[in-house]
């Protein structure tokens, strides 16, 4: 016998006195202490677009989060920095290597925030490989994409924006 969805009791909630409906919690997602990183950064610079504040407030917010999810602090203060300082920088590489048919202003806001912070990862992280990189970032979109045609198309721009960052 199935149960109707409606009939599971919810658990009991007081959000004046601060109940959250999407609490921290002390695992990661990925576990990967990099990976997560990335992931925080990719958060940080959607939820920075999305209010239009500064990239360093935002991330100050956020840091109690990066630590409950163990990620690697380091990295994630490197990635979110760098793609701070180059924010207009990083718009306008983003925007110069995109598909013809794809202009920046029809990107999701959520893929903008992981171009964003890989442009950025491979910016700061010279002695990181390309393939490092672009491959991680491909496996957080995949979390992020509602479709696998988006997937690609995060492909395609990372590999033309690391060609262009990196000389490759």
């Amino acid at each position: 016998m199935s149960t109707n969805l409606f009939d599971i009791p919810l658990p009991e909630t007081d959000w004046e006195k601060g109940d959250d409906a999407f609490p921290a919690t002390e695992a990661s997602l990925s576990g990967d202490r990099r990976t997560e990183a990335r992931v925080c950064a990719v958060q940080v610079l959607f939820a920075a677009r999305k209010m239009n504040e500064p990239v360093d407030e935002v991330a100050a917010e956020f840091l109690a989060d990066v630590k409950a999810r163990k990620a690697d602090a380091a990295l994630f203060a490197e990635i979110v920095a760098e793609a701070g300082e180059g924010a207009v920088r990083y718009r306008e590489l983003i925007g110069a290597h995109m598909l013809d048919e794809w202009p920046l202003e029809r990107l999701d806001p959520v893929l903008y925030a992981l171009l964003w912070a890989a442009c950025a990862e491979l910016s700061v992280r010279p002695d990181l490989p390309v393939k490092v990189v672009v491959n991680e970032f491909l496996n957080i979109a995949k979390g992020f994409a509602s479709k696998p045609a988006e997937v690609g198309f995060v492909h395609v721009v990372l590999d033309r924006v690391a060609g262009k960052i990196r000389g490759v």
